[in-house]
């Protein structure tokens, strides 16, 4: 069967989800086969990326498209608390940076900033 049943009201496990976009690209890829049309390897990694930047702003933990080498990629995922610590690592990386501008603009370091 064909269809894809989409039920309004209703919400949606991220396997039931996976499960409809598979049946998609099995329903593109059948009716593209005589499809001329090519795509380069930048195409597909920014395709991959994007699906993945949607997937993380609707799930815990996040999905990452890491090269492993030149030309492969690998899906890993990091839990939600190693997400939090990689933010909490950027923030307090961001906050030590306005602190030594602070210092270089006034000549005294802000008492919030990085401790030495």
């Amino acid at each position: 069967m064909n269809d894809i049943q989409i039920t309004e009201d209703k919400t949606y496990t991220l396997s039931e989800v996976i499960d409809f976009v598979k049946q998609t690209l099995d329903r593109v890829s059948e009716k593209s086969a005589h499809d001329p049309l090519r795509y380069s390897s930048t195409d597909v990694y920014w395709l991959l990326h994007d699906m993945l930047r949607y997937v993380n702003r609707n799930i815990p933990g996040e999905f990452i498209l890491l090269q492993t080498q030149k030309g492969t990629y690998r899906v890993t995922y990091a839990a939600e608390d190693s997400a939090r610590q990689k933010s909490s690592r950027k923030l307090n990386a961001e906050i030590n940076r306005t602190a030594r501008y602070l210092e270089e603009l006034t000549g005294r370091k802000p008492s919030w900033g990085e401790k030495e």
